[in-house]
């Protein structure tokens, strides 16, 4: 889309990435192509998984950018995918530290009874646990808190314009204004322009930070109430409410921007969509849920202006399962890959649910696995696969090395295959 056609990007971005599958390879074109034109038949209402669509440009970054002229220019971001086993800790609450020293408080609901003004409940709940997030002569946006050890996610906009070096990472100035005011100078222990995920650390002791509660991902329902909080404009602790519109959205990475669109850190991914307003300096703040509970980090809005970038009720947020998941990778210093199947895929125009395959990557990991073109995909880990969008997303939450199993149907007999991904980054390079 052209800016005439009413596109909102900085100017120093590259133009929208091609549609690609999002799990490895790049589709020939084709009418059926995973990504369904935009008056194609939807299949969000029975998808047991989020369901992606195809991605909707423009979507425009939600951190506040600092420029000469007081003007704030936005840039085309957004990420996150979310299934939900990431954040199940088998008993619903806090599942301890992970091998990082990460402690993610999960499921427990701070708001037990919401009774007749629930975003209030819920604001009073998770405001505890968002902090101002400013960044010296680059701009501002939003946080929660991780645990109460200072770490503090969120989006990778809000820090940097592209991928950054580790040293370039520590040698950005970043201050975090907490909730009662009080203003402590950060670190930043990693960021992933893949899913727009950053990690923040605190200089300072702050035995008053409230960690988040989240709630994992396979628990949002569309419809369900949604509430906002973060810094639009730099106005702190600014509370929004909506529903969620959608599940699965997918929207271009972070990483598609300055002319990386055939780089792996180019994705297209699924993400929460709500119509709870959300402006510049949201980014990074949470989106919750009526129990006070974190399901998702705003990230991006669409607008149809190039001049209007303000909220028109179209926004975009990661979901749980996806923030936890790189931040923990980021604290272990570890790389956030993005898995490979090696497939070419469609969904059906027949009604049955499903992917089915119309090309195998020789070598792949799906070729491996023993999947054949015209085999149809069915099921990943037992969660059925309502279409070929689904199996993308569910592709997209994993990471290298990971292990899935896939039941697909072939000559009309049902049968199961164990499937262990690949690394886009060693295909495409």
């Amino acid at each position: 889309m052209t800016e005439d056609e009413g596109a909102v990007r900085h100017p120093s971005m590259s133009p929208p990435p091609p549609k690609t599958d999002g799990i490895g390879v790049v589709p020939a074109p084709s009418e059926e192509t995973e990504f369904p034109l935009s008056d194609a038949p939807s299949h969000d209402v029975a998808a047991p998984l989020p369901a992606p669509v195809a991605p909707v440009d423009p979507v425009v970054r939600r951190g506040a950018r600092l420029v000469a002229a007081g003007m704030v220019v936005l840039v085309l971001v957004g990420v996150g995918v979310g299934v939900g086993w990431l954040l199940r800790s088998g008993n619903g609450a806090d599942p301890g530290p992970s091998a990082t020293g990460l402690t993610v408080i999960v499921g427990e609901a701070p708001v037990t009874d919401p009774g007749d003004e629930p975003v209030v409940a819920v604001a009073e709940a998770v405001t505890p646990s968002v902090v101002l997030i400013y960044v010296l002569n680059f701009g501002q946006g939003s946080g929660i808190v991780l645990d109460g050890e200072g770490h503090v996610v969120t989006n990778a906009h809000v820090l940097i314009d592209e991928a950054a070096t580790a040293e370039e990472l520590a040698a950005i100035e970043v201050s975090v204004v907490l909730p009662n005011g009080r203003q402590i100078a950060a670190t930043v222990i990693g960021a992933d322009i893949r899913r727009d995920v950053a990690v923040l650390g605190l200089q300072e002791p702050a035995p008053e930070l409230v960690p988040a509660t989240f709630a994992p991902s396979d628990e949002v329902r569309v419809g369900q109430l949604a509430v906002a909080v973060g810094s639009p404009f730099e106005l702190t602790q600014t509370v929004t409410s909506g529903i969620v519109s959608a599940i699965g959205r997918v929207v271009p990475s972070f990483g598609c921007n300055r002319g990386r669109e055939l780089t792996a850190e180019c994705a297209g991914v699924a993400t929460i969509q709500t119509d709870a307003p959300i402006n510049p300096g949201n980014s990074g703040g949470p989106l919750a849920d009526r129990s006070g509970r974190i399901i998702g980090m705003n990230t991006s809005i669409r607008t149809n202006n190039s001049f209007d970038v303000s909220n028109a009720g179209v926004g975009f947020a990661l979901p749980s399962d996806t923030v936890i998941m790189v931040a923990e990778r980021l604290l272990a210093g570890e790389p956030v890959g993005t898995a490979w199947l090696g497939i070419v895929g469609a969904s059906t125009t027949d009604g049955r649910p499903g992917a089915r395959v119309e090309a195998v990557e020789p070598g792949s990991p799906a070729d491996v696995a023993g999947l054949e073109t015209g085999d149809l995909i069915v099921a990943s880990d037992g969660r059925l696969l309502v279409a070929m969008d689904a199996l993308r997303a569910d592709i997209q939450l994993r990471l290298p090395g990971m292990t899935v199993e896939l039941q697909f149907e072939r000559d009309g007999v049902l049968r199961t295959t164990e499937v262990e991904l690949g690394s886009w980054d060693d295909f495409i390079s």
